[in-house]
């Protein structure tokens, strides 16, 4: 699933020309059957005869495509298996023709399913239980217990890959301002008033003036120093936790993102573009138009706290880039752990090979999307054995100190992210988003008004919240 479009990387600023990632499967139950299955003859929604076929489901880019081709064709040639049909979906229409297809109770095989639609399809029992195949493929015993999320005690879901957060940076820039570069173990990582100092020594305007230096015109910055880490459920998430803060209470009844530790967050966030003026507000992130690579290369923006996923597209530019750990808030620094699921429906005919071909797209000896960049491995063994390690981490795209920075922190420095553990995640989110887009927007500034803002949106947020899964149990 590679970004953008993926279920594990939404934009961080919420853009209303287009869905959200969050906004991608919010299910088939508030939408009427009869309403789905009119439009299915014009809208070619149902798949041809499929006896001796496996359909595959899946929206991704281009990369991605071509990833998921080439597994595909390997898995259909060998002796006994099916023939595997990929079909690539915009992520605009993913959500209507999965709708339709389970309506019309015919399903693809195998699927890409966000987060909050991966949990509720599987309580609802329309998903095979990966965890009944642990006999027949015991592999999936190595997959760390982060990529497994359980709807009830005994029925889970597995993520598609790993994804995590770091403070991607163009390593030239930083020379050139004669700046430090991000730390690369968790042990030196900033706290946050080192990171928002060194973005300051790193921003620009039109005539080369720092934000702290007289006359700087902030309507005339040519280089900001980062991004603002606006995705409540990812990179502002990790920050909350490293404050001690969450944006739930632990039984998922209420919303808690006016907690003291909360505000203090969001409005340190906030004050990186109003108070600051180290990072671009959502119009001047949006008029930028490019993705996290381009706007590195082109000096746009210095770093940004982002996800692993970016190094598919930095491994295709010609600058030199780095990856550092996140920032802090309280004692230790964070990062959030995310990807969508890949499921197997209940209805398909041929469960087994579907899970074998999960089982090959997981697999970073056959797929390329690892060494490519874009995915992290599920399984245990690709980080504790240092020959595995490397295959995957000792390439010329991965940054010096990759597995100080990226690594060491997915295995002891993590958190989840909670769209699979929140029910209702897709319609809890949906409504958070926009709830915070005025402190983003800047119609609300200052921690004062940010907490009375807060607490308005807590109150909203609790009103839809019913609770939690089980999610990911390390001691199963």
């Amino acid at each position: 699933m590679s970004p953008p479009p993926s279920p594990h990387a939404p934009v961080p600023v919420r853009s209303r020309a287009a869905p959200s990632r969050r906004s991608l499967l919010r299910g088939v139950g508030g939408l009427g059957g009869a309403a789905l299955v009119a439009p299915l003859a014009s809208c070619g929604f149902l798949p041809a005869d499929r006896s001796d076929r496996l359909s595959f489901l899946f929206w991704g880019s281009a990369q991605e495509e071509a990833g998921v081709t080439a597994v595909s064709e390997h898995f259909s040639t060998r002796s006994g298996h099916l023939t595997v049909d990929p079909q690539l979906v915009n992520y605009t229409t993913y959500e209507a023709k999965l709708n339709t297809l389970v309506a019309a109770r015919q399903e693809p095989d195998i699927s890409y399913l966000t987060m909050g639609t991966s949990m509720r399809l599987g309580e609802g029992g329309l998903l095979v239980n990966m965890l009944d195949y642990r006999d027949r493929f015991p592999e999936l015993d190595d997959f760390l217990p982060e990529t497994i999320h359980y709807w009830d005690d005994t029925g889970a879901v597995f993520q598609t890959a790993i994804e995590i957060h770091g403070i991607w940076y163009n390593t030239q820039l930083f020379e050139q301002a004669g700046a430090p570069t991000p730390p690369t173990r968790v042990a030196d990582a900033w706290h946050w008033d080192d990171f928002v100092a060194t973005a300051e020594r790193v921003t620009f305007d039109a005539e080369g003036r720092r934000p702290g230096e007289s006359g700087f015109d902030s309507a005339r910055v040519v280089q900001y120093g980062t991004a603002p880490p606006t995705n409540p459920s990812q990179t502002l998430y990790a920050l909350l936790r490293s404050n001690g803060a969450d944006l739930f209470s632990e039984d998922g009844t209420r919303c808690v993102i006016d907690s003291a530790a909360a505000v203090d967050v969001v409005t340190a966030v906030s004050d990186l573009i109003y108070e600051h003026r180290v990072a671009p507000n959502p119009a001047q992130l949006l008029s930028f138009n490019s993705g996290l690579a381009l706007m590195l290369q082109s000096g746009k923006l210095a770093m940004s706290i982002d996800g692993y996923w970016n190094l598919l597209d930095l491994a295709a530019t010609d600058f030199p880039y780095g990856i550092g750990v996140m920032p802090r808030f309280g004692d230790e620094a964070l990062t959030t752990v995310t990807s969508g699921a890949t499921c197997v429906f209940q209805r398909s005919r041929f469960p087994e090979q579907a899970v074998e071909f999960y089982l090959q797209m997981a697999d970073p000896e056959r797929c390329p999307l690892y060494e490519q960049g874009l995915w992290m491995p599920l399984q245990r063994r690709f980080y504790t054995d240092p020959e595995l390690l490397a295959s995957w981490t000792d390439t010329d795209i991965h940054p010096p100190n990759f597995a100080d920075s990226m690594v060491d922190p997915l295995l002891n420095h993590s958190v989840q992210e909670p769209t699979y553990r929140i029910r209702e995640s897709s319609l809890v989110f949906n409504r958070l988003i926009p709830g915070l887009d005025a402190v983003w927007l800047g119609n609300v500034r200052g921690r004062a008004e940010i907490a009375s803002h807060l607490k308005g949106v807590a109150e909203r947020i609790t009103s839809f919240m019913s609770g939690v899964y089980p999610d990911v149990r390390r001691d199963a």
